[in-house]
């Protein structure tokens, strides 16, 4: 192998080392800007359960803010593994619906809610979520950015990594090709 494709090599991975610093830095920041541990949620289902406000690969802005700011209305990010349907308990995963009552007892707040698809959500949620299992309120949406994410995590990582180890190969093979030649005129002048 050349110093030259080395030199190549070298360059590129310091490229991808950077290029995933700089998206986990991004998301830390706005962790700490946001004051909340997830910042953004993608809607992943089809059809959404915020349908007509929010549709598959659309993206939710969380931004954690203390129970007496979230009102009726607002959507909220939380945790419904609190709940339970039919003796199942739902899995800790969070969960994107809109406020539709509030109450405050024993100094928490608590959140009635209900998706706004009501074909897939005839009645409200099943119980009541209180101020410590919300992440945050939904400042605001950026449509469809997440389709590509929902595709990544949902099995297209492997279309890309095989696209990549494809890619490598040919490569690899293409620059020993390039090299053989060279390297027997040097063993014949030897």
């Amino acid at each position: 192998m050349s110093k030259e494709w080395k030199r190549e090599a070298i360059i590129t991975i310091i490229m991808i080392a950077v290029t995933v610093g700089i998206i986990l830095g991004g998301f830390q920041l706005l962790r700490i800007h946001l004051n909340t541990d997830a910042p953004f949620r993608i809607i992943s289902n089809q059809p959404s359960s915020m349908e007509p406000t929010m549709y598959f690969g659309d993206v939710g802005i969380i931004k954690h803010v203390p129970g007496y700011e979230i009102g009726v209305g607002d959507i909220i990010v939380f945790d419904a593994s609190h709940w339970y349907f039919y003796g199942y308990s739902i899995p800790p995963a969070p969960v994107m619906h809109r406020v539709i009552d509030v109450k405050f007892e024993n100094g928490h707040f608590y959140y009635k809610t209900w998706g706004d698809n009501r074909i897939t959500n005839p009645i409200p949620d099943p119980g009541w979520t209180a101020d410590w299992q919300v992440y945050g309120k939904v400042i605001f949406t950026i449509p469809r950015v997440g389709i590509v994410a929902v595709w990544f995590f949902q099995g297209g990582y492997l279309f890309v990594l095989t696209i990549l180890i494809i890619v490598t190969v040919v490569y690899v093979v293409w620059e020993l090709q390039k090299e053989e030649p060279f390297s027997d005129q040097k063993k014949e002048n030897a």
